[in-house]
């Protein structure tokens, strides 16, 4: 039961940032919205956690445009790859959409995944 709250917590706080005002995103670098939006789960080397996957290394499996339509609708877009499914199914959340964010905001957030080791 305790797990389940911890998870919840982390899930609420994680969807909290995730939620800021575009006042908050417009003028932010890549890595200042990494760690305002995504570090939480992928920790803030983007190396992955029990949360969610590392991200390192997508610039194999993504090009800019894939990764911005995903960051749009993480749900909608993984049900058509099967890498993604399967991947999914290894954390006990789904990604969050992106969508909140200025069109700048959420390139300057791919850019910066995509440039990841």
């Amino acid at each position: 039961m305790r797990t389940i709250l911890v998870l919840l917590a982390i899930t609420l706080l994680g969807l909290a940032s995730a939620c800021g005002s575009k006042g908050d995103t417009a003028m932010s670098s890549g890595s200042e919205l990494f760690e305002n939006q995504c570090s939480m789960c992928h920790a803030k080397d983007g190396s992955g956690s029990p949360l969610a996957p590392t991200l390192h290394g997508k610039k194999v499996n993504w090009t800019r445009e894939t990764l911005l339509a995903y960051l749009v609708d993480p749900v909608g877009y993984a049900k058509k790859d099967p890498r993604l499914v399967q991947q999914g199914g290894k954390y006990s959340q789904p990604m969050p959409t992106y969508k909140m964010l200025p069109p700048a905001a959420l390139e300057a957030l791919t850019d910066h995944v995509l440039a990841m080791p």
